[in-house]
């Protein structure tokens, strides 16, 4: 049997299971997002991040600050594939920092950020955060940071701006330099930087 628009009831129940089907996953790329299952995968991913940079400590240009694209540079880790998200976690925000001897884990994959993380700790500091914006957001969970980037005949070098450590060490890579800080890099290009802002909400561990 049709109705008035020529379709009959099978091909009007399979539109409506397709519909179903599209808005049931949507749905759960929404809320099942930042599910604890998928938290704890990006644990593990930190961890083992982590164990990459302290085993091979020697083979990084700034011990004491490695950042996820070096390992993966180094050929000693593969990126990391985002459980809360399409595509891998950040490597240039992805950052394993020595403090006071212990090393402290900073992954980000998508909207989530597990930051300043020791594993011998039970805490493991989880945020979710927007993208950095030069537009400072209307709320009080704000975070705001001054990144880097460089000029070449007026241009920027880099699609992104950058934290300052991690701006060094992409300025190294293709200047084949061994600058520690950006107010060094005079002699190789222009010095930009700029204010940038991202909201910042704490996620029970």
């Amino acid at each position: 049997m049709k109705n008035n628009y020529g379709f009959g009831r099978f091909e009007v129940l399979t539109v409506i299971v397709l519909l179903l089907a599209i808005f049931a996953y949507l749905a759960y790329s929404v809320l099942g997002g930042t599910s604890p299952r998928k938290i704890d995968a990006m644990k593990d991913s930190a961890i083992s991040f982590s164990k990459a940079v302290t085993v091979n400590n020697s083979s990084f240009h700034n011990t004491e600050n490695v950042y996820l694209q070096e390992v993966i540079d180094e050929k000693l880790i593969k990126e990391i594939k985002s459980p809360v998200s399409m595509g891998n976690c950040s490597s240039s925000e992805s950052v394993v920092q020595l403090i006071g001897g212990m090393p402290y884990v900073t992954l980000k994959c998508g909207k989530i950020l597990i930051e300043k993380a020791n594993f011998d700790s039970k805490e493991v500091p989880t945020y979710e955060v927007s993208d950095w914006s030069l537009r400072k957001p209307g709320t009080s969970s704000v975070e705001e940071k001054t990144l880097y980037n460089c000029k070449e005949n007026g241009k920027e070098l880099f699609p992104n701006y950058y934290d300052e450590l991690y701006f060094i060490y992409e300025i190294n890579k293709k200047y084949g330099t061994d600058y520690y800080y950006a107010s060094n890099i005079e002699n190789e290009c222009e010095l930009v930087s700029e204010t940038f802002y991202r909201t910042k909400k704490k996620l029970d561990s």
